[in-house]
C-alpha cells in the first residue's frame, strides 16, 4: 500500500511539469507565431533589437511608415498597430533599456485606453500610453512617450 502511494506520488511529480511547460512559449529564430500572442525578449544589442523588429513586422506584412528607432535612448522603440479586420485589438511593440541591453515586447490586446510603462530619462519620469482617441492608425505607427508632471 505504501509503495503504491509513493509510486503515485512519484508519477504525479514527473508528470506535472508536462502540463505546465507549455503556460508561456519562448522566441526562437522563427518569428512567425509572434502575432498570435504576448512575448518578451532580452536582447543585449540596440542592432539585434532593431533586425527583430523589423523581422517581425516583415513576417506579418505590417504596413510601415517611418518608425523611429531612438539610438541610446531608455525608450529604444515604441509603436502600434491598430489592426483593420478587427479594430477591437491593437498591437503594442516597444523596447527599452534594461541594465544590460535591451527589452523587447510585443503585444497583441484590447483597443482601449492602455498604460504600458514608465521609464526615466535623466530626472525626467515619462510614461508610454496607447489611447484609441489619439492612436488611430492603421499602419504600424511611433507611439510617443508623454513626461508625466510631478
Amino acid at each position: 500500500m505504501k509503495t503504491n502511494i509513493i509510486l503515485v506520488g512519484f508519477l504525479w511529480v514527473m508528470g506535472s511539469p508536462l502540463f505546465a511547460q507549455y503556460q508561456f512559449q519562448l522566441m526562437e529564430d522563427n518569428y512567425i507565431q509572434i502575432g498570435a500572442g504576448n512575448y518578451f525578449i532580452h536582447l543585449d544589442k540596440e542592432a539585434d533589437v532593431k533586425k527583430t523588429v523589423l523581422s517581425v513586422i516583415k513576417a506579418h506584412r505590417f504596413p510601415s511608415e517611418n518608425l523611429l528607432f531612438n539610438k541610446g535612448k531608455n525608450l529604444f522603440f515604441a509603436a502600434y498597430f491598430v489592426n483593420p479586420s478587427d479594430d477591437r485589438y491593437m498591437y503594442v511593440v516597444h523596447a527599452k533599456r534594461a541594465r544590460e541591453g535591451y527589452d523587447l515586447y510585443f503585444l497583441y490586446c484590447a483597443n482601449t485606453l492602455t498604460h504600458h510603462f514608465e521609464y526615466s530619462e535623466g530626472k525626467d519620469l515619462f510614461s508610454l500610453k496607447y489611447d484609441p482617441e489619439v492612436n488611430k492608425s492603421l499602419v504600424m505607427s511611433n507611439l510617443e512617450a508623454v513626461l508625466v508632471e510631478e
